[in-house]
């Protein structure tokens, strides 16, 4: 009763007919009726078994907020839309503006900041253009899809049967126009692969009647019709959520992604695809400048960490102002922990229009690139079509990173992000344009599956047993590291070896009798053999 007093004596105003929204922070959680020793009662079983596994502990950040404060609000006539468990907040919309600019001097109120002025000042729809397409004459099931999965090597991961099965994927977007009856998407109805949707804009709102954008990314990563298409992890499991607002720009739509990245946490989701970037805003007088793009300035960039740290793994387009005069990434694709995705060409070079790194405290973005031209999309005409975009290249990898995942379910969301920034054709030498350059699914999953080694980068270790000498070959040419440790552990050899086909070690003649594990291995590649100290 004492919040709702608070209030109460600074609510004596009319209101008016607009509403601005706010993003209102509140001071504590005290008196919670939740425990962090009981987190079945606001997270999924789904949530605390991936933070398990992951050995990630449950905080008091993850806690909701305090119920009475939010009540308080209500009764005070503001209209509380959403609430924050990160940053102990609420997205508010109220047309009383006097109240709102005293209502920091509540107890419990610790900020109030206005992210959305009741009229827009932009009238035209944000949209990426599509292009048609005629149909071709397709070899395999991909379609018009082959190029953007085979230039990262991703249907060899299909080829061995990792398609995306048992992970979940949040798509967090503009809208997912027709996803409920485009023929594309069918088979994720059909297999109950559509786990829910929610509009955080408009939660009244059709989610299937409003933009085509999200649906677009959705076909990619999820979609397939029959010989005609086929997307990178159509066999995944997907929530639609709905955080941009197609026709403005303002600050309140990060704040909507925040609200929906801490609904997939609750929800258990395993990755979170978004393919949307911030920078500047209506009006101009709240947009933010490159020095804001260090991963700490925005609140976006730091909820999209706070994500990572739960055990998701969050890919983000790097955005599409390479020439632009903004010309770099956009948040959150500054965040420290997310996987930003730039845009190449089939011919594997850079898109012009792709947005260019580093981050403002000099880290290495976009990590890596994929295909951004010209990628096959469902459009809202009911056809496939072609699409330019790091919105179109991130789910290209966000499938991907599903289909790794699942083959390597043991993995953490930052080992899955090593893996494929590892894999990537310039891991060595990163860039500012694709970063570490095109990733390769195929070398991702060699380093840590057994039995999937290719014949190029198998070594042969002879003689076994042997004596005094071991000897390695290789058809090709590599830098490697090679170890041998006895089997206990203990650490017997090591040394490096740069553009090889043949090793000779002869260092081992002193070795007791027994078994011994040779790991031979590089960034790409990891290979072990057991051998036999005779004598």
């Amino acid at each position: 009763m004492r919040y709702l007093v608070a209030i109460a004596l600074l609510f004596s105003f009319v209101l008016s007919k607009g509403q601005d929204g706010y993003f209102v922070t509140f001071t504590d959680k005290n008196n919670s009726a939740y425990s962090i020793d009981k987190p079945g009662e606001f997270l999924s079983q789904r949530a605390i078994q991936r933070r398990a596994r992951q050995q990630i502990n449950i905080t008091a950040d993850d806690l909701p907020v305090n119920a009475n404060y939010v009540d308080s609000l209500r009764k005070a006539g503001i209209d509380v839309r959403h609430t924050s468990k990160w940053f102990n907040a609420a997205i508010v919309f109220s047309a009383n503006s006097n109240l709102m600019d005293t209502l920091d001097r509540v107890s419990f109120i610790a900020s109030v900041e206005r992210n959305k002025p009741q009229y827009s000042t932009r009238a035209v729809e944000k949209t990426e253009p599509l292009s048609s397409l005629l149909k071709s004459a397709a070899s395999n099931a991909y379609g018009e899809a082959w190029t953007q999965i085979s230039t990262v090597n991703g249907h060899l991961l299909h080829q061995q049967g990792y398609t995306g099965q048992g992970m979940h994927i949040a798509v967090i977007d503009a809208g997912f126009y027709h996803v409920n009856t485009l023929p594309v998407f069918q088979h994720l109805w059909d297999n109950d692969q559509i786990l829910g949707t929610k509009d955080f804009v408009n939660p009244s709102a059709d989610i299937f009647a409003s933009h085509y954008h999200g649906m677009s990314v959705l076909s990619i990563i999820g979609g397939k019709d029959n010989d005609d298409y086929t997307g990178t992890a159509p066999d995944a499991s997907f929530w639609l959520l709905r955080s941009e607002d197609a026709y403005s720009e303002h600050p309140i739509e990060p704040d909507y992604w925040i609200c929906a990245a801490e609904f997939a946490d609750s929800a258990g989701v395993d990755i979170i695809t978004t393919s949307l970037g911030y920078s500047q805003f209506d009006p101009p007088s709240v947009s933010y400048t490159y020095a804001d793009m260090n991963g700490t300035n925005t609140r976006i960039s730091r909820a999209s960490d706070m994500a990572s740290e739960r055990g998701m793994l969050i890919i983000t387009s790097a955005g599409n102002e390479g020439n632009d005069s903004w010309h770099y990434i956009a948040a959150p694709g500054d965040a420290k922990q997310c996987l930003t995705i730039g845009a190449i060409r089939a011919d594997s070079t850079k898109a012009g229009f792709s947005s260019f790194g580093p981050s403002y405290d000099g880290r290495t973005k976009p990590e890596v690139s994929a295909l951004g031209v010209s990628v096959a999309v469902q459009n809202s005409a009911g056809t496939i079509s072609k699409g330019n975009g790091t919105s179109y290249s991130t789910p290209v990898v966000s499938g991907l990173a599903a289909c790794l995942w699942q083959a390597l379910p043991d993995k953490s969301a930052n080992e899955i992000r090593q893996l494929i920034i590892d894999s990537a054709n310039q891991s060595d030498h990163p860039d500012d344009g694709i970063g570490y350059g095109i990733p390769d699914f195929k070398r991702a999953v060699q380093v840590s599956v057994p039995g999937t080694e290719s014949d190029e980068n198998i070594w042969k270790v002879s003689p076994n047993p042997f004596s005094n000498i071991l000897r390695l070959s290789n058809a090709s040419e590599h830098n490697i590291n090679v170890s041998i440790v006895d089997l206990v552990g203990n650490l017997k050899y090591r040394k490096s070896f740069k553009g090889v086909k043949q090793v000779s070690i002869n260092e081992i003649a002193h070795f007791a009798r027994g078994i011994y594990i040779i790991t031979i291995e590089n960034k790409h590649f990891k290979q072990h053999v057991k051998v036999i100290k005779s004598h």
